[in-house]
């Protein structure tokens, strides 16, 4: 189809991906926030961009499956790498309740908004660029 030619192999489902993994992490770093003064709480952090670096990786040897049943063999295919939420291992902080350090959660807060904000603006520059060819300017 014409939408799998425009849309699939462009930056599109790469910029989706990565806005959806800064919305689970603003949503991680807000529940962080919010229980910085819960005794015994443990910050989360979310994990992505190592397994997508190395999903990008042309040196590796990448497999492609047949069959759902199969074993993957090699790098992940890009589609194939997931966001996951996982606890900080820092030690307990000042307070003495938990191991959330509110300036960095929010100095993080501050970067991770940037960063969907910029791949919010290359989306939009991307349709615009589609709706420009479109007309024949």
């Amino acid at each position: 189809m014409i939408t799998d030619l425009l849309f699939d192999r462009t930056a599109c489902p790469d910029l989706e991906k990565s806005m959806d993994v800064y919305s689970l992490r603003q949503k991680t770093l807000a529940n962080n926030i919010a229980n910085a003064m819960t005794p015994g709480y443990k910050a989360q952090k979310v994990e992505f961009e190592e397994e997508y670096r190395k999903s990008l990786n042309k040196n590796k040897i990448k497999g492609d499956l047949t069959d759902d049943k199969h074993i993957s063999l090699g790098r992940k295919p890009i589609n194939k790498v997931y966001p996951q939420v996982v606890l900080r291992e820092d030690p307990i902080n000042d307070t003495g309740l938990n191991n959330v350090d509110i300036d960095r959660e929010m100095a993080e807060m501050a970067e991770n908004s940037l960063r969907y904000e910029m791949s919010t603006k290359l989306i939009l520059k991307r349709f615009n660029n589609i709706k420009s060819a479109i007309r024949g300017r």
